[in-house]
């Protein structure tokens, strides 16, 4: 994990760096997790809060990879568990996975298994490297990915069309125009995965544009999200606006489909907040406490 002392934060307390804009082949940004605050280490994003008199708003796009994945495919069947609420869940009860005489850890803890699954069938994951993730028989796994793949066809012939596609083109590429080059004996999970990656990067490139030109302050670009900055009295405004520009990119780019958004607001006096990383910054804050009170 990074060092804190690592980030470049300024004496304004601004993290800043480079984002390395389509620094990936899918076109994503590919900032160095050394020095962005948005790095894997999530208990770190707790050190993120608004200047005085100004507020956050965090928007995210919700199951955003698996929903491009739907549309691009046509597969009905993919989208209507997206618009469930919850793929997960929806898929995890279609295949018999989840059930409701389960305990809320239970279906928690399939939940986590049916997210690692739906993810994992768009780069061809295999029984054995599901089996190793999960801890469950190659057995069990090999019979849970054919419930998925007998679930979601359109998908799984739309994946196995796509690397068919840059087989013969020795190429793919984004309706806006971001290619890959597909030489023979290109990895197959990337191949896979492309179209949904590259869409998304191509969403988030045009977000951004429409959240200048409408005078919205972007602070940070993160993956499937944003963050922008407003006026505390007037966040509300600000998050619906960036909320509209989110809907209007990806309903460009996936032809008329609006990707919904998820929200965090962080007013004065707030930090933002990780789930992923809750235990992590409590544990910190009770180790400096303890400290302190030996230093006193």
């Amino acid at each position: 994990m990074a060092r804190i002392s690592q980030r470049t934060v300024g004496s304004d307390g601004r993290n800043r760096c480079l984002l390395g804009a389509y620094g990936t082949k899918t076109a994503r940004n590919a900032p160095s997790n050394a020095q962005f605050v948005f790095g894997p280490a999530k208990w770190i994003r707790f050190f993120i809060a608004p200047p005085p008199g100004l507020a956050l708003v965090h928007r995210d796009f919700s199951q955003q990879e698996v929903r491009i994945a739907a549309v691009l495919s046509g597969d009905a069947a993919m989208l209507a568990a997206c618009e469930s609420g919850d793929v997960y869940i929806a898929t995890g009860e279609q295949i018999g996975m989840i059930r409701t005489s389960m305990s809320a850890e239970e279906r928690a803890q399939a939940r986590d298994l049916m997210k690692t699954v739906v993810l994992g069938i768009s780069y061809g994951m295999q029984a054995f490297s599901l089996s190793r993730r999960t801890g469950l028989s190659v057995d069990v796994c090999e019979e849970i990915l054919a419930r998925i793949r007998a679930r979601y066809p359109k998908f799984e012939a739309f994946v196995e069309r796509t690397y068919d596609r840059a087989g013969l083109d020795l190429e793919l590429g984004t309706r806006l125009g971001w290619f890959m080059q597909c030489p023979p004996h290109i990895n197959e999970r990337t191949v896979r995965n492309y179209l949904m990656q590259a869409n998304g990067s191509e969403i988030l490139h045009m977000t951004c544009i429409l959240a200048e030109r409408r005078g919205i302050e972007v602070v940070a670009p993160v993956h499937d999200a944003l963050m922008g900055q407003g006026p505390a009295d007037a966040i509300e405004d600000v998050s619906t606006a960036l909320d509209q520009c989110m809907r209007d990119a990806s309903a460009f780019v996936l032809r008329g489909y609006e990707l919904p958004t998820d929200k965090q607001i962080v007013m004065p006096g707030q930090r933002f907040y990780d789930k992923r990383g809750a235990s992590m910054w409590e544990t910190v804050n009770r180790l400096i406490e303890s400290r302190q009170k030996i230093s006193a």
